[in-house]
């Protein structure tokens, strides 16, 4: 299976759907499922690296600087 589909099966959203598909909407654009589903792991795989960031500096807070 792909990384895409994973992402689908995962109801478990990090973002706030409807604030996303506003913000785009401002910009006279549309988006897709899929793209909030992507947007989503987007964010996952960021918090989890800046994480990993802290942990390896000795931190438990994250920090800007860790994105």
């Amino acid at each position: 299976m792909s990384e895409n589909t994973e992402a689908k099966k995962d109801p478990g959203l990090r973002i706030v759907q409807s604030k996303v598909r506003d913000l785009i909407r401002e910009k006279e654009m549309r988006t897709s499922d899929e793209f909030i589903s992507a947007l989503s792991e987007h964010v996952r795989a960021a918090v989890e690296k800046a994480v990993s960031r802290a942990k390896e500096n000795g931190r438990s807070t994250l920090r800007p600087a860790d994105l």
